[in-house]
């Protein structure tokens, strides 16, 4: 049987999901080298090289298509990821993942309010229950709540309005223009505020000062550009070719596939709730896919 599109796109999204859960198990071995502006800064100068290889090997465009639209999602998707490394430094990581990981909300929203599409009774309640399931496995301190929990919310808005951009305005760019978009915008961020905390520099991961890199810190560094280029292209593609409310909970896979890293890694153990979170969120991943097979056996032609 042939894989229908939505099919595919969600094997990418679990596929993108497995990489960037397993590389992010090493950033704390980064972060022990330099601080996160400078890490931002290398990354982003081994990922587009490699992209560029990349590009040619596979003799896939780089100029873009919609330079407006792509310099626009670019800086989305830029924002969003870079407020959650942001309230990384003044947040647990469970309540700033718990409010990243709002970004299907976001879609679902922004796909009717936007663009009016229609996703039906079954697949809003999908995307607020693969929400749940992601609260439950990342379990924030509800009594610990304050003003700066909103930033990560924000980091959802953002990442989810990129997302959005991509399906609608940057279908016809290639992946891997869409992946050098990316590490290009939070590179020149990553620059920006690297001068900012060499000034005024702190102690913490997010206010540490530029040090000279160690052969340590660019091996950590070219690893992790390695794997987010091949992630944030497969990413890019399954949002391409599939509906964004309906990758956008594939997308929580990375909860899952953290905890299995963690586990297999680390031999950290995952306690009953954050499995039942699993449990829900697969739940949440059936009912969003019955929910688009559904909608696509209506339109067909008869």
């Amino acid at each position: 049987m042939q894989a229908t599109p939505n099919i595919t796109a969600a094997g990418l999204a679990l596929a993108a999901s497995a990489i960037l859960s397993f590389i992010d198990n090493f950033v704390f071995a980064v972060s022990q080298e330099a601080g996160l502006w400078q890490f931002q800064v290398f990354r982003s100068l081994f990922a587009v090289p490699i992209l560029m290889v990349a590009a040619r090997i596979l003799r896939q465009r780089i100029r873009p298509v919609n330079l407006r639209g792509l310099a626009l999602r670019s800086l989305a998707v830029s924002i969003g990821l870079l407020i959650y490394f942001a309230a990384l430094g003044t947040l647990p990581v469970a309540q700033a993942g718990a409010g990243l990981f709002s970004a299907p909300l976001w879609v679902a929203l922004l796909s009717v309010l936007l663009f009016r599409q229609r996703i039906g009774r079954i697949g809003a309640f999908a995307v607020m229950l693969g929400f749940a399931g992601a609260l439950m496995l990342l379990q924030p301190d509800l009594q610990d709540l304050n003003l700066l929990s909103a930033m990560p919310l924000g980091a959802g808005f953002f990442y989810g309005l990129g997302m959005m951009l991509t399906r609608h305005w940057c279908a016809d760019e290639s992946p891997i223009s869409l992946a050098i978009g990316i590490f290009l915008a939070i590179g020149l961020a990553g620059l920006i505020m690297l001068g900012v905390v060499t000034l005024w520099p702190g102690e913490a991961f997010i206010s540490m000062p530029w040090v000279a890199p160690s052969g340590r810190f660019l091996l950590l560094t070219l690893f992790q550009a390695g794997g987010a280029v091949i992630a944030v292209s497969l990413i890019a593609q399954a949002y391409r070719i599939g509906p964004p409310a309906f990758i956008s909970v594939f997308e929580y896979s990375f909860l899952i596939f953290a905890c299995l890293w963690g586990y297999l890694l680390w031999g950290t153990a995952t306690n009953t709730l954050a499995w039942t979170g699993i449990a829900v969120i697969l739940i949440s991943g059936i009912l969003m896919a019955m929910t688009q097979k559904r909608t696509a056996d209506a339109s067909a032609p008869i």
